[in-house]
């Protein structure tokens, strides 16, 4: 396949996703949901909107590719390796149009917690063009590959860069996103910003779990505008952390608010508990800029209604909408895999 077809494949793809309510897209979603209970219905239908308009959109698509002209020469296929990270729905699909779209055998070793939704994605591919199932390959062992993209934990990434450190690789660790708070951010930019902390519950590295405020503003318009999600402690699960992360708090005697959908707690620390919202005061435009930057590596999104000089950010309601060329860890993959040929 040229990269013509991989391309027209991948739009027809898109196509055949137009309609989720389907028999076929309402089964594998609910499979994915008896699979994983925190793939719920909605989640799920979220991922697969976001994949088909952003990624499988043929305008797209072309926008992306034009950044790499060398693409269209023919160059040796490689062996690449994929694990796959499985905390949010589909997660690992952009890893894998990539590795295809560069002409490469996608090795593709799966999430437990997410095998349902990229199994049904490659199959409807195979489907409609069977050549495809000679680039994406299911692999259980990252055996005899060229390179590997994995996603993991800070700790699991410590065993892949030992594993995979003499092979070409990308190896990313956790990591988080921040939301900024200015002393004019009104309610309704917060509510959409309550997008950014609540889509898959927070499980992702594109979720905001910590806000930078500035000194005096004040929280109760937070715990207001974020109060409209309450509908995320209807699920069990969330329910459990919500109700055991209060229990913690209490027991360490820790001041929270709580608006019945999740708790906001002073804390410098970027990561924050499934249910939990950690905020930290900025005295002045300086100490904001120190605050962001003491952050730099473990960043996955700055969520801004301004722009800034110093970093790039995404507007409030827009980090679980990534474009093709939004890469995670903002390390270039396309580039990584031309480089590979």
């Amino acid at each position: 396949m040229d990269l013509k077809d991989r391309v027209d494949a991948l739009v027809a793809l898109g196509q055949r996703m137009e309609d989720l309510s389907t028999d076929f897209w309402k089964e594998k979603i609910e499979q994915a949901g008896y699979h994983n209970g925190w793939f719920t219905a909605t989640s799920v239908e979220s991922a697969l909107t976001g994949i088909r308009d952003k990624m499988l959109d043929r305008a797209k698509l072309e926008q992306w590719l034009s950044a790499y002209p060398q693409l269209s020469q023919k160059t040796e296929a490689k062996k690449v390796g994929l694990i796959l990270a499985g905390n949010i729905p589909l997660v690992g699909f952009h890893d894998i149009i990539s590795v295809f779209i560069a002409g490469h055998l996608a090795m593709i070793k799966m999430s437990d917690k997410d095998t349902i939704l990229p199994e049904a994605l490659i199959a409807v591919l195979a489907e409609i063009e069977p050549k495809t199932s000679n680039f994406l390959l299911r692999s259980e062992k990252m055996v005899g590959i060229d390179a590997v993209i994995a996603t993991g934990s800070n700790n699991s990434a410590r065993y892949f860069e030992s594993y995979f450190g003499k092979i070409p690789h990308i190896i990313r660790k956790n990591r988080n996103s921040i939301g900024l708070i200015f002393s004019n951010t009104n309610l309704d930019t917060i509510k959409l910003m309550g997008q950014d902390i609540f889509t898959y519950f927070g499980l992702g590295c594109r979720n905001v779990s910590k806000l930078l405020v500035p000194r005096g503003y004040d929280l109760t318009l937070i715990m207001e505008a974020l109060h409209e999600y309450n509908e995320v402690n209807l699920h069990h699960k969330y329910k459990n952390n919500f109700d055991f992360n209060i229990a913690v708090n209490m027991l360490n005697k820790q001041h929270y608010l709580n608006n019945g959908s999740v708790m906001l707690c002073e804390d410098s620390s970027l990561a924050s508990r499934i249910a939990t919202l950690h905020f930290e005061y900025y005295e002045n435009e300086d100490d904001l800029i120190s605050k962001v930057k003491q952050h730099d590596g473990e960043l996955q999104v700055v969520v801004s209604e301004k722009p800034l000089d110093f970093v790039k950010t995404v507007l409030p309601g827009c980090a679980q909408q990534p474009e093709l060329w939004d890469y995670a860890d903002e390390v270039d993959t396309m580039e990584f895999l031309i480089n590979l040929g």
